[in-house]
């Protein structure tokens, strides 16, 4: 595990630095950065936000976007600019840095690469009663059939693993679940192989998949459009991070 740093190597087309976020620190630690570095935009968006927890966490993770994303833009955080792909995938405006975030409970990823097919999601497992609904909805059949072949420990284990494929792929392709996580099939029992996806995406073998280890009893993946993907793997502090302008 790599710590962040002031000076982050350059990108190639295969590379994909994954950085982990933790959004429970308090929330007077983002205070100053929120006032200064918050769109109207995102304030909107999280004050929309009912729990106070989740919206704490949501300005942590913003927060820790932006002064992440200068780092590598070299530039402060306040004058990142961002927009969206037709079906809502944000990209940061005229640049040649790509990123993808996912969240889950407490921690956060984010995939920055220089390939604008890039998707990451991270899934921590948890009691799902209509975990075979979601099968059926949701698995290609060739998918559904391996799962129904397990047991109940190693299904929840293939399903959170092959939950987190198909959500890194249909984030990479900039549709999102309007994509529909069934047209997208992976290799079983290890997710690390596409073999179906659709036709307008090119071949499965131009994707590759890198399946992440985080810790117990979570799932996370990477997807690329390349004939390969190379990780690094980072933990995000902001006390080290540039100034925020």
């Amino acid at each position: 595990m790599q710590r962040h740093r002031d000076f982050i190597p350059a990108l190639d087309n295969n590379q994909v630095d994954i950085w982990q976020l933790d959004l429970e620190a308090p929330t007077e630690k983002w205070a100053p950065y929120a006032a200064q570095l918050l769109s109207e935009e995102d304030k909107r968006k999280i004050n929309r936000l009912i729990q106070p927890q989740h919206r704490a966490r949501a300005v942590a993770m913003r927060v820790q976007l932006r002064l992440l994303l200068s780092s590598y833009l070299n530039v402060a955080a306040d004058a990142l600019r961002f927009t969206t792909g037709r079906f809502g995938k944000p990209y940061l405006d005229q640049s040649t840095i790509m990123f993808n975030a996912s969240h889950s409970n407490d921690k956060a990823l984010v995939a920055i690469g220089s390939s604008p097919f890039i998707g990451v999601d991270m899934e921590f497992w948890r009691p799902l009663d209509d975990m075979p609904r979601l099968v059926e909805r949701h698995f290609t059949n060739t998918e559904k059939l391996f799962w129904r072949t397990l047991d109940a420990e190693q299904q929840e284990t293939v399903f959170f693993d092959l939950w987190a494929a198909k959500e890194a792929f249909i984030k990479a392709t900039g549709r999102g679940l309007g994509l529909g996580l069934a047209r997208c099939g992976f290799s079983l029992p290890k997710t690390n192989q596409l073999l179906e996806c659709p036709s307008e995406f090119g071949e499965p073998s131009d994707w590759s998949c890198q399946r992440l280890t985080l810790g117990e009893r979570v799932s996370a993946a990477v997807m690329l459009k390349a004939d390969q993907c190379r990780v690094r793997l980072y933990q995000f502090e902001a006390e080290f991070s540039p100034s925020q302008g």
